[in-house]
């Protein structure tokens, strides 16, 4: 059945990936561990009611953020050190919204932009296709996001996306109008996301820096 499937679609040939990205990656990644053990930390701080109990969630909050700052200078160095993650990192930094770890985890997750034919594909890679689904005949569910997918790149979407809703002029304009048809919170910012990440593939496939004008109206 693999051989038919090779035979008939005739796949890209899977390339490893660099050091340097390989690296990145694993920095980009211990990064995010630690960014939810943060959250989880600071939900068992509320939770807590008795003080010495409070202060060692705190002590625990104070040492993870320690690390993630760790962690953080180590991925700017490291982007500084290789030239072609440095020139694609500052591409990304162009679009409203995007900063440098997000552009980090962008690199290490999506990779080589030619792995995918367009953006659609790049934004089903990470999970932000809409899926919709019906049960029966006659009950339909409303769309949602697959999640089905690079989870860490999905993620890594959310709050970048809710600046540049405010922030970047073709997020805006698109959010903006969602909005004007009705769409639910959730529904714009996954849609942002997904916007977001598209600007981000055609950053990238094009090697210019984002230019709104090539967005009029998203």
């Amino acid at each position: 059945m693999l051989a038919r499937f090779g035979r008939r679609e005739n796949p890209r040939p899977w390339e490893p990936p660099s050091a340097a990205e390989s690296r990145l990656q694993e920095l980009t990644r211990g990064r995010q561990a630690l960014k939810k053990e943060k959250t989880r930390a600071q939900n068992r701080l509320e939770e807590a009611e008795d003080e010495a109990v409070r202060n060692a969630h705190r002590e625990l909050l104070d040492e993870i953020e320690r690390q993630i700052g760790e962690l953080e200078e180590e991925i700017e160095e490291h982007v500084q050190e290789e030239p072609e993650l440095n020139e694609e990192c500052s591409l990304l930094e162009t679009i409203p919204g995007v900063g440098l770890q997000t552009a980090a985890i962008v690199m290490s997750e999506l990779g080589s932009p030619e792995r995918f034919e367009n953006a659609r594909q790049a934004a089903a890679y990470a999970g932000l296709v809409p899926r919709h689904w019906e049960s029966g005949t006659s009950v339909r569910g409303k769309p949602r996001m697959s999640k089905v997918g690079n989870g860490r790149l999905r993620r890594a979407m959310y709050f970048p996306a809710m600046t540049a809703l405010r922030f970047n002029s073709a997020v805006k304009a698109f959010g903006d109008r969602l909005k004007e048809r009705g769409k639910e919170k959730m529904v714009v910012i996954g849609a942002a996301m997904r916007k977001l990440l598209h600007i981000c593939f055609g950053v990238l496939k094009s090697g210019r820096p984002f230019d709104a004008s090539l967005h009029p109206g998203a």
